[in-house]
């Protein structure tokens, strides 16, 4: 059989197309077996629907909405302009454009999708590249290189990509991104994350923690297991409800740690800091209040406020504001105290209290007195 048409409004019943086949507006195509094999290219015009699996080398629709209730296998694109596509099995294809909707029941596979407004898959997805105008969802995994949506993305399964850019709010079901997890809006992985960079406009979460480097988030992180990464820079709150391990933390609000941090270099806090346990670090600098088990630092503690610890402060220098009260030993070559500030034991070699600097040994002896 050379090429076939199919008129508006009629329905057909094919096996074997040798040559293209076209199907008008409204069309009904049955299988003679379960798929429909067609060595060339299917159009359709208009609304048209396959009762069964589809193979050819090119697809393409305009105008319409299209079913297939079956796999559809084209070898090369496929293509529907102004209308959407429902697949109930799986897709194959070297590339996918679709203007409005493209859900797919099975899974997906090509080099490329574009779609403009809503692409599902309850299967797993891969390709090379995935570009949605508007929502991204994919009940399975998805191992696509690069990601890039308009609006929502939300991905029950793990992902593997070197790049999520998603401008409003995204979920994965974690997995690795090697390079960029970029959303302008809210971020949360359900599951361990491996990363290279999360910058998130909003809020960040991770479920299970995760392993990476840089974390930019300008409102609130949390991450609700161990983290390790390179840079933690919060415009607000970040919280870590268990171990922390990295180079440098820079947060603007509030930073709660459950368990221990440990840093190679620095960590600098606009507001409150906690830590559940120990806190080892280069430098320190909180602006408000600062409570730990234990701080060691080697090189200089700046705390603004309070200063709470129960297995003591260990710096080369250690510098507490106006009005500041610390409790807890304190172990430094050098500390001073702003006007009105109290502390308990201090160990030092020079000691400041706003009125010069002191030696620690003739302050013990006259507070002994």
């Amino acid at each position: 059989m050379g090429n076939v048409s199919v008129s508006n409004g009629a329905t057909a019943k094919l096996g074997h197309v040798e040559g293209d086949l076209k199907v008008g507006h409204a069309a009904r195509i049955e299988p003679e077996d379960k798929v429909i094999q067609v060595t060339g290219r299917v159009f359709c015009d208009g609304d048209a629907e396959f009762q069964g699996s589809l193979s050819c080398s090119e697809f393409s629709a305009r105008h319409g909405k299209i079913r297939v209730e079956g796999d559809l296998n084209s070898r090369g694109e496929v293509r529907v302009d102004d209308g959407q596509l429902a697949i109930d099995g799986s897709l194959e294809a070297t590339a996918v454009t679709v203007d409005k909707a493209l859900r797919i029941g099975g899974n997906a596979r090509a080099d490329d999708f574009d779609v403009g407004g809503l692409l599902e898959v309850r299967g797993t997805i891969s390709g090379r590249k995935v570009d949605v105008g508007g929502s991204f969802k994919v009940q399975g995994t998805a191992e696509v290189d690069e990601v890039d949506v308009g609006g929502t993305v939300d991905i029950a399964g793990l992902v593997k990509s070197s790049k999520l850019d998603v401008g409003g709010m995204a979920r994965i079901g974690g997995g690795v991104v090697s390079k960029d997890v970029d959303v302008g809006g809210k971020f949360e992985s359900t599951k361990p994350l491996k990363f290279s960079k999360i910058d998130v406009g909003g809020l960040a979460t991770l479920v299970e923690g995760g392993e990476g480097g840089d974390v930019d988030v300008g409102g609130k992180f949390e991450s609700k297991a161990d983290l390790s990464f390179n840079s933690l820079d919060v415009g607000g709150m970040a919280s870590i409800d268990g171990n922390g391990k990295g180079v440098e933390v820079d947060v603007g609000g509030l930073l709660r740690v459950s368990g221990s941090l440990m840093l190679e270099k620095d960590l600098d806090i606009g507001g409150r800091a906690y830590i559940g346990a120990e806190l080892r670090l280069d430098s320190l600098d909180v602006g408000g209040s600062m409570e730990a088990d234990q701080i060691i630092a080697q090189k200089s503690i700046e705390v603004g406020g309070d200063l709470k610890t129960i297995k003591g402060t260990k710096g080369d220098t250690v510098e507490l504001g106006h009005g500041s009260r610390a409790s807890g030993p304190i172990v430094a070559r050098e500390v001073s105290v702003g006007h009105g500030g109290r502390v308990e034991d201090v160990y030092a070699d020079t000691f400041g209290n706003g009125a010069g600097l002191k030696s620690a040994q003739s302050l013990l002896q006259r507070r002994r007195h």
